[in-house]
């Protein structure tokens, strides 16, 4: 057994997904566990498509083993996303997960490994704090500090969401599992947020906007259609909570700080149309989009600081024939079942994180097409023979 693991989103699953899971197969790896955010995800919004279904479709497309990310850790920054999908797969027991696989703009894991170094050494640095003074968001500062203390080629590794996120990979194995293997394999779709479409490869991005308006999508995805989250649709949920939010309730948001906090109790104060019109009143250069729109699902949510406690279980989503020999094989430090009453009564931790995954799943169905909420006890984990 070489067992491989994959931290994703697969929100949609797409055909870049698919050949970032055949490449871990063509490398050697005979059993792959994907950690995969559930209900919430880390752009900042609830899920476009269901967990189950994207679960099921990566296990008929190359995974062995689907394991849910709940939603405080799956909607906070690169760096808690990144560290709680390492805890995870370490968790299923020391040396069994061999490497991480992971897509990126650049294939050069040495070069990531280097710059997951050089961004831990910048952390606190007077370079950071001077630039985050300057205006600039973090990642931004951290991007530009690694320019001038290494070199372009070093920081070149810190401009884009999905290189960023390959680097905070680097770091949380560093610290947290230094057995596994990063390895970084060359995207084949466009950049994160690119709307250009190539040999059958597009972004997340793109994929959702051309559902969302109903376009056809065969050769990019998988699958045919399914039911979505039209985010439109929890509008007013989102513009009620923001308009209504207490200083102190903003600056215990996990991502929260002084500085965000007073921006969006000031905005609370004007009228806005809808949530996306309030957010952009709350736009510097010291916060990207997606921090703003991770605050908001936050604070919808009910997400605080305190809630991004250590991941107390793990709770399987789909699994094949070699999924259940990968858990055979497994000696895992967590609770880990299918059974989600089970594992909310591991622990306090645990009843916490389940609480704040129903919430996210609630919300989620709210905007589809049916409006009906699920109940997280009685769904149905996905088994294939794939």
């Amino acid at each position: 057994m070489k067992a491989a693991g994959i931290i994703a989103e697969f929100d949609p699953f797409h055909n870049g997904h698919k050949y970032l899971l055949e490449q871990a197969r063509e490398r050697g790896a005979t059993h792959i566990a994907v950690i995969m955010s559930g209900s919430a995800v880390q752009r900042g919004t609830p899920a476009f498509y269901d967990k189950y279904f994207r679960a099921e479709t990566a296990v008929k497309n190359g995974a062995d083993l689907v394991i849910e990310m709940p939603a405080p850790y799956s909607c906070s920054n690169a760096e808690v996303f990144a560290r709680t999908g390492i805890t995870a797969l370490a968790s299923l027991g020391e040396g069994l997960i061999e490497t991480l696989y992971f897509g990126s703009e650049t294939d050069d894991t040495s070069l990531l490994i280097k710059a997951a170094e050089a961004s831990a050494a910048l952390k606190d640095s007077e370079t950071v704090r001077g630039l985050l003074k300057e205006g600039l968001s973090y990642p931004a500062a951290v991007c530009q500090a690694c320019r001038l203390e290494y070199g372009n080629d070093l920081s070149s590794a810190l401009e884009n969401p999905n290189s960023t996120l390959a680097v905070e990979y680097c770091k949380a194995i560093s610290d947290i599992a230094p057995k596994i293997t990063p390895c970084a394999i060359l995207r084949k779709e466009s950049g994160h947020d690119s709307t250009d479409i190539s040999e059958g490869f597009t972004s997340g991005t793109k994929l959702r906007e051309m559902i969302s308006r109903g376009q056809d999508v065969t050769g990019l995805v998988p699958y045919t259609g399914y039911d979505f989250c039209n985010v439109k649709k929890l509008d007013s949920v989102y513009l009620y909570k923001l308009a209504t939010a207490e200083r102190d309730e903003l600056l215990e948001l996990p991502d929260g700080d002084a500085s965000i906090s007073d921006r969006f109790f000031n905005a609370a104060k004007e009228s806005f149309a809808d949530s996306e019109v309030f957010l952009a009143a709350c736009k510097s250069k010291n916060f990207t989009a997606a921090k703003l729109r991770r605050l908001a699902l936050q604070l919808v949510l009910g997400i605080k600081k305190e809630d991004i406690l250590p991941l107390p279980y793990l709770r399987i989503l789909a699994f094949n024939k070699r999924g259940t020999e990968l858990l055979k094989a497994a000696d895992p430090s967590l609770p880990i079942g299918t059974s989600l009453a089970e594992l909310e009564r591991s622990s306090d931790c645990a009843a916490r994180i389940v609480s704040l995954e129903k919430r996210a799943s609630v919300l989620r169905s709210l905007g589809t097409s049916s409006g009906r909420t699920e109940n997280e006890y009685t769904r149905q984990i996905r088994i294939t023979d794939f």
